[in-house]
Formats: C-alpha cells, sequence, structure tokens
C-alpha cells in the first residue's frame, strides 16, 4: 500500500471530494444506471461542489461527516457517514458513500475506508449501521465481505429513476473492526 492519508472534509478540499465522487459515479456506474444520468452528474461539477459548499455547516450541525482518502497526495477515494437517512432503521449509523477511483481498487483501500468509517461511527455514539448499493454494483460482494446482512432491497429514485438497492445491516461495529 503507497502512502496514504485520510482527510475530514473542510470547504478548501470540496472540489477533490466532489472530483472523486463524479469520476467514481462514471467508472463505477457505467453500464449499472442510465447513460443519461452519467452525463448529467458530468455536466454538474460546478453545481454539486457549490451544493456541498451551502450544506457544509448544517452537515456538521447534524453529525454528517465526510471523508478523502488521498494516496500520495492525490485524491482517490471519498466516503460520508452520519445517522441512518431512513426513519425505519431508528437510530443506528449508515455509511452514506463510500467510492473509490479505479486505480486503487482491489488495493486494500476499500477496507480501510470501511474501517474508518466504522470507527468514526462509534466516535459519534453508534454501535450498529446500514449500508445501501445498487443491486447491480459488483461492490455487494464488498458488503457480504466485511460482514453486512441483506435485510431488503429499497427502490431508490436517482435523478427521476427508479434504482434498486440493497440494505446491509452491520448489527456489532466494535466487532468489526476487530476483523
Amino acid at each position: 500500500m503507497n502512502e496514504f492519508k485520510i482527510e475530514e472534509l473542510t470547504l478548501t478540499n470540496i472540489p477533490e471530494y466532489v472530483k472523486v465522487n463524479t469520476t467514481a459515479w462514471q467508472e463505477s456506474y457505467k453500464g449499472i444506471i442510465d447513460d443519461s444520468i452519467l452525463i448529467d452528474v458530468a455536466n454538474n461539477v460546478e453545481n454539486s461542489i457549490q451544493k456541498q459548499i451551502n450544506i457544509f455547516d448544517a452537515d456538521k450541525k447534524n453529525n454528517i461527516k465526510k471523508f478523502i482518502l488521498k494516496v500520495d497526495n492525490e485524491a482517490v477515494g471519498m466516503t460520508g457517514i452520519g445517522k441512518a437517512t431512513d426513519e425505519k432503521y431508528g437510530d443506528i449509523g449508515e455509511i452514506y458513500s463510500l467510492y473509490l477511483l479505479n486505480k486503487v481498487k482491489k488495493k486494500g483501500y476499500g477496507k480501510l475506508l470501511f474501517k474508518h468509517d466504522v470507527k468514526e461511527l462509534i466516535k459519534l455514539g453508534f454501535n450498529s449501521m446500514v449500508i445501501g448499493c445498487l443491486v447491480n454494483n459488483p461492490a455487494n460482494d464488498f458488503y457480504k465481505y466485511m460482514g453486512g446482512n441483506l435485510i431488503e432491497v429499497v427502490t431508490r429514485k436517482i435523478k427521476g429513476h427508479n434504482m434498486p438497492e440493497n440494505i446491509y445491516y452491520y448489527e456489532n461495529l466494535k466487532e468489526l473492526i476487530k476483523k
């Protein structure tokens, strides 16, 4: 593994965060979601940066934490965590997003970011968590490998398109970081 660091999102590094997110969508979702969505995401980078700036203070207030993974000082991964967005899960944590660029996949960085997020959720007081993953995304295998139990398939609306998403549940976060 090369030299890496995980930085918390700041107003300064928002453009890197958005760039990684946008590129990872292009790489990860090609053939999984409609091309029009990917084109829309790619064409709206400046709007996405502005949106992140606009919600930055609210995210902090609501204990939503976002991070950037840098390898050899290049932003190659991003993640976001906080309280589960769906009320039916009650007061548990959620990894909202965990994306890596293709060039660093299968090198241990996904596991590194995942465990980092679990530790951060524990610091926020959560004992369990959920994570969603689009049904046809190869990352489903990773979430199962990391101990997730598939509890349901939900329909998620992405830019006007209904997409099936697997929801994985992790019961004991403290056990997860021991693996």
